[in-house]
């Protein structure tokens, strides 16, 4: 195979790899406005349901605070997260649609407003959204993740790369952020700054399978094919699924 036919399957096997994706931002219930007190019964009960994994509970108590003060952003935040937990995006999304109209200037609730329209491919949505979060919480590396998968699924890959660089520089052990480093950089062609990403992302987590079938792709393209099968071994241990769908797309 010429090096200009591998590096082009490669690309397309990139292309084909979704970006890891993102989670939401949690909060504790601390609220600059005025909290009633019946609705703080509620919302501190559905925080300690939602600590310990009882989402379903959690949800009714956030909406029985909701019935008491609807107008407070933190429970339609918290029903956010509830709904979200129970993998209801769309009520996820309204919910912190709502915290963000309260509060515009929560930065948390803007961040899970777009994640929640990432979860529902509403990609364009999800930069707005997250854009402001950055802008609003400047050293949050996960904002900068986030709006990094976001300008990765419209194929802004020069913008990702920059918000994917921006989180690892705020959390440089940040190993999804130093991934999707990696494979921004395959997309844009920058084959030695992509094997520096992947590199660090193994070596935060050796167990990350895309990260060793980016090095894999890395000394590939490199012509290194030593390298190449000692990280291709590992990726078969790690995840055979993988492994056998990029070694069919190189047969090709």
């Amino acid at each position: 195979m010429t090096g200009n036919r591998l590096g082009r399957v490669i690309l397309i096997f990139f292309c084909l790899l979704a970006l890891a994706a993102p989670g939401l931002a949690q909060e504790s219930s601390s609220d600059p406005d005025e909290v009633n007190e019946r609705a703080r019964l509620h919302l501190d009960r559905g925080d300690t349901f939602f600590r310990n994994g009882q989402v379903p509970e959690a949800l009714e108590a956030y909406q029985q605070a909701l019935k008491i003060q609807p107008e407070l952003a933190q429970i339609h935040y918290s029903l956010g997260l509830a709904y979200a937990g129970l993998k209801q995006y769309p009520e996820a999304l309204a919910a912190f649609k709502m915290a963000a109209r309260l509060r515009p200037t929560w930065a948390k609730a803007q961040n899970n407003l777009g994640v929640a329209y990432l979860k529902l491919q509403g990609w364009r949505e999800a930069v707005a959204a997250l854009e402001k979060s950055v802008k609003l919480q400047p050293t949050d590396p996960e904002s900068y993740y986030n709006l990094g998968v976001a300008y990765g699924k419209l194929g802004r890959h020069q913008q990702a790369k920059e918000a994917f660089a921006q989180a690892v520089t705020l959390k440089p052990d940040f190993a999804p952020a130093q991934k999707n480093l990696g494979m921004a950089n395959i997309k844009l062609g920058r084959w030695p700054e992509a094997g520096e990403a992947f590199q660090r992302a193994v070596k935060l987590n050796p167990r990350d399978a895309e990260a060793h079938l980016g090095l894999c792709a890395f000394y590939l393209n490199k012509g290194d094919r030593e390298a190449a099968a000692r990280e291709y071994k590992t990726l078969q241990e790690l995840d055979q699924g993988l492994a056998k769908k990029f070694a069919n797309l190189m047969n090709k």
